[in-house]
């Protein structure tokens, strides 16, 4: 029986786009480890009937299969999709481990290309938790991908991580679809997207049956949503609720914001001082060496005006030592 051991890894940089890998030791045994903790948190949420034989299922922001190459024996039995905006990654995918699975690159934005109403089975492993202006969009296509019937566990961050993210202690009532970081790079990370049980139950709700939130695993929590037989429109998903939190959540994101673009406006402030301080640093040490070279240019020059008057000053002296002799008292 074969393990993923035995299958190509990414070179580094694709294996790190996800998660950074350079601080481990073993970087591919951390690989292959993360991805298996993956695996065993999927296979925990789906239902305790749930097979793979035959069923078409779609991994949606696979990178370079960290998740995939753990479900290589499920892909034989069945069609395993993997779809990322990575393109560098998608092409390792199909040089190296395609057959069995299957890559797709997508563009930033839906549609994603694949037949909709196809698949009985898609996962999003810390997707949403990053999606902004069209996390709605894409939660709308995945829908559409979907089987009347079908899954999607999509996983998102907010009670687990609330202090190393935002700073402040957990408060499910403040927190609906908060974005942070919102123009934070993604070599940096990208933005970070908070959200609570019940914006996730009202909202995602609408498309899906929340069949069960399993909390806490990995620092975020998976739902098992099961795909409701309903055309609606992204309008229908983010139309507010008359849930008093809804207001709460977004006045709570602005204040948020507001703290962050504080925060950024001291860090420039600071960066701004050291630079200041720096090249005042920089000019003072340039006068200072100015002077010195300024003050050797200086004994230089009475040396050389020394040494050329010397003839001039032994003729002075010689003529008034014989004008003294010459001119007795």
């Amino acid at each position: 029986m074969s393990t993923t051991s035995d299958h190509p890894h990414p070179p580094p940089h694709l294996a790190s786009r996800v998660f950074r890998l350079d601080s481990w030791s073993e970087p591919t045994q951390a690989f292959d480890e993360m991805g298996a903790q993956t695996k065993r948190a999927l296979l925990k949420v789906l239902p305790d009937d749930w097979s793979f034989d035959e069923k078409r299922v779609l991994d949606f922001g696979c990178g370079a299969a960290r998740t995939l190459r753990h479900f290589l024996a499920e892909a034989e039995r069945g069609e395993l999709w993997g779809a990322d905006i990575d393109a560098e990654s998608i092409e390792w995918l199909k040089e190296n481990l395609s057959p069995p699975l299957r890559p797709w690159q997508c563009a930033a934005w839906p549609p994603l290309g694949l037949e909709h109403c196809s698949f009985d089975l898609v996962w999003a492993i810390s997707v949403f938790t990053h999606l902004t202006h069209n996390s709605l969009p894409w939660l709308l296509e995945l829908h559409r991908l979907l089987r009347p019937g079908g899954y999607l566990i999509a996983t998102y961050m907010g009670r687990s991580i609330s202090e190393l993210l935002a700073h402040e202690p957990w408060d499910e009532d403040k927190v609906g679809m908060n974005v942070l970081r919102h123009d934070q790079s993604w070599e940096a990370g990208g933005p970070a997207v908070l959200m609570s049980d019940w914006w996730v139950r009202e909202h995602w709700g609408r498309a899906f049956e929340i069949l069960d939130i399993t909390h806490d695993m990995h620092h975020m929590s998976w739902p098992l949503m099961r795909k409701r037989d309903i055309d609606l429109t992204i309008q229908d998903i983010e139309r507010p609720s008359d849930d008093p939190r809804e207001q709460l959540a977004l006045r709570h994101n602005i204040w948020q914001l507001q703290r962050e673009i504080e925060s950024m406006r001291v860090e420039q402030q600071m960066k701004l001082n050291e630079l200041r301080e720096g090249s005042e640093r920089v000019l003072s040490e340039q006068r200072a060496r100015s002077s010195e070279h300024e003050a050797v240019l200086a004994m230089q020059q009475d040396s050389l005006s020394w040494r050329i008057t010397r003839p001039l000053r032994a003729a002075r002296r010689l003529v008034r030592r014989r004008k003294d002799g010459s001119n007795p008292p």
